[in-house]
């Protein structure tokens, strides 16, 4: 049985099962070496919709990473680059979708890197603006005018306080 184990260990990680991420969920402290894929499992996908994947990494890491997708409809989605996250997005054609995700040391001539740590997440997008995104609207729409608020508030009554000592 031991030896099953570690056997099963010693695979490369394109063969072991698929790693199942749920929407807005982040997986964080994957590591992989260069050119090692790791695929991953998105369920409960609403065909049709757009969806946005997105693996993240530090920025002292030299590495890129490709992103590529089992089956989605095949439109060409426009694609915007972020500093140190290689972002897709998608549109699955089912409920069930594995991305696979493939580490490249571009600075491996120079210094060999032994490996990558990186997070992956997704989640589904609304007329361009990613979901997570709209959380942060949410919270600057109650906050500002709050702010507002309270400075003029301050304002009011420091002015106040200052003219009764002048006074």
């Amino acid at each position: 049985m031991n030896l099953l184990i570690l056997l099963l260990s010693l695979l490369p990680c394109s063969l072991t099962s698929p790693t199942h991420i749920p929407e807005n969920t982040a997986v964080y402290h994957e590591k992989l070496k260069h050119g090692d894929s790791r695929q991953y499992e998105l369920h409960n996908l609403t065909p049709g919709e757009l969806y946005e994947f997105k693996v993240s990494y530090p920025a002292t890491q030299p590495f890129t990473f490709t992103i590529t997708f089992s089956d989605t409809l095949s439109e060409e989605l426009p694609q915007r680059k972020l500093l140190d996250i290689e972002k897709e997005e998608f549109v699955p054609r089912g409920d069930t979708l594995y991305v696979t995700v493939t580490a490249h040391d571009y600075r491996r001539a120079i210094k060999h890197a032994p490996h990558v740590s990186y997070s992956v997440y997704y989640e589904r997008v609304h007329n361009g603006v990613p979901a997570q995104a709209y959380r942060l609207i949410a919270w600057l729409c109650l906050l500002v005018p709050c702010a507002v608020f309270l400075s003029q508030w301050i304002f009011r009554n420091w002015f106040d306080i200052k003219h009764e000592h002048a006074s």
